[in-house]
């Protein structure tokens, strides 16, 4: 659940499990899209080609950069508001006098990548694919501000698939940076995603380069996203299907990959943070997690009472509070937690990051049972209780130690339990792609190289189920 920043072994292992991870659910029938075989010049002139997406991702991280010209990909920014849900201090949803839980508007930003004019036909009609990004803990390390490494990818499946990728910023973040993100916040996550629709249908009439070029929508939509992305892509769908007609008759839903999230926050996550042993390599995300849910929930989650009294002294370095409020990556975090602790940062066990009277109150048995820390995590969980009726793909490690696959078993699990009950097969909407074999030890971040690229040719090639 962290921003990768790929090394040189996750760049082979993306480009050689890409072609040999067994795929016992479903088959790819991978196939070049058109007009992929481009000349373009670099930076310095000389000729540049690329005929697969890892080839063209290779080009834009090398030759194009942040001064990405509309001859390579279009890009363009998006503001639009979007809802922030509202609570009681149970923890309950505050509603309104028509039952609707009451929100209050807060700004977001975010970039859309659109394939440039040559790589179409006259007049292009485009997909459109809603891509949530992965972890970003520091605020500017988002596609609107070319942060990081991630929002490369969104533009490479523009340029080599001829897709328009949406890259929201997520709300706290961008342009929203007096907010704290709501980290594995399912309702916010959601919202975020589908309240850009309106803006995103206007900028087809507004972007002067779209407009000179006739770029317009086909109505298909997409849902994509790893890691904590992943975990934001499904919350998404989640909310397209409870409320089908609330979001515009210009696009339709088609499917989604959602790849490594923490779909089952009560169960799985919760067992990883008590765990009193087992190391986490990026100990930054439980602070995240804590941090996120007091700024939603209130009082219900204090972060004076949940952390170690150890990460709350406020020495030279700071504390918790101030490494976790926007201006640092994750990795910075994660080593300043493992020097306070006495440990290196990717071997922080999660549990002693936490009060030890509050997880014994709180999160362990039998106070977890009927606690409210429990209630919070299940309003959270995307692994049960609603019934999915367009294509998933699951793609994820199996040796993930970040967030363990038992999240995507549980989950497949659990949405296929409701597809049985609405008299269904779950082969029909359910599909899962693992990365590598137990011998491999391909990590989260690694996955990521190999899961992405994967899920965009999946629905480049028509999401087939089998």
């Amino acid at each position: 659940m962290i921003l990768f920043k790929p090394a040189l072994r996750a760049l082979a292992l993306a480009l050689t499990l890409s072609a040999t991870a067994p795929v016992p659910v479903l088959a790819f029938r991978p196939k070049p899209p058109t007009l992929i075989q481009p000349s373009l010049a670099t930076r310095k002139g000389d000729p540049a080609t690329w005929s697969t997406f890892q080839e063209c991702i290779a080009y834009l991280e090398r030759w194009a950069g942040r001064d990405l010209p509309d001859w390579v990909v279009h890009s363009s920014i998006i503001s639009y508001t979007t809802r922030r849900p509202l609570y009681d201090p149970d923890g309950s949803p505050r509603l309104d006098a028509a039952g609707n839980q009451l929100c209050e508007q807060v700004p977001v930003s975010g970039r859309v990548f659109f394939p440039p004019a040559w790589r179409l036909p006259s007049r292009p009609r485009l997909p459109l694919v809603i891509y949530t990004h992965a972890t970003m803990l520091e605020k500017t390390q988002v596609p609107s501000e070319f942060g990081g490494h991630e929002w490369m990818l969104g533009a490479a499946a523009a340029a080599y698939y001829g897709f328009a990728v949406a890259m929201p910023d997520l709300p706290g973040m961008g342009g929203n940076s007096q907010n704290y993100h709501p980290f594995c916040h399912g309702k916010s996550l959601a919202y975020a995603n589908l309240d850009a629709l309106p803006a995103l249908d206007r900028l087809a009439g507004e972007d002067a380069y779209l407009v000179r070029h006739g770029y317009g929508w086909d109505r298909r939509l997409y849902l994509l996203g790893y890691s904590a992305g992943g975990y934001g892509a499904l919350a998404t769908v989640r909310e397209l299907e409870a409320h089908p007609g609330q979001y515009g008759s210009r696009f339709k839903f088609m499917g989604s990959a959602c790849m490594a999230g923490p779909f089952d926050l009560s169960g799985t996550t919760r067992q990883q943070i008590i765990d009193p042993a087992k190391p986490f390599a990026h100990c930054f995300y439980l602070p995240y997690v804590i941090m996120a849910y007091h700024g939603i929930y209130g009082d219900l989650l204090d972060p004076l009472a949940a952390f170690t009294p150890a990460l709350l002294e406020d020495r030279e370095d700071g504390n918790v509070l101030q490494w976790t409020d926007g201006s640092m990556d994750g990795l910075e975090v994660d080593a300043l937690i493992g020097r306070r602790l006495g440990v290196p940062g990717d071997a922080v066990v999660l549990r002693q990051t936490l009060n030890p009277e509050w997880v014994a109150g709180n999160l362990d048995e039998p106070a977890y049972a009927t606690g409210a820390i429990r209630k919070l995590l299940q309003e959270n969980d995307l692994c049960r209780g609603w019934r999915p009726t367009h294509p998933i793909l699951f793609c994820q490690s199996i040796c993930d130690q970040d967030v363990v696959i038992q999240n995507t078993y549980h989950t497949m699990e659990g949405l296929g339990d409701e597809i049985i009950k609405a008299g269904s097969d779950p082969s029909r909407f359910l599909a899962f792609l693992p990365i590598g074999s137990p011998t491999d030890r391909i990590t989260h971040v690694e996955g990521a190289l190999v899961a992405i690229p994967a899920a965009f040719n999946w629905i480049y090639v028509g999401m087939p189920m089998e």
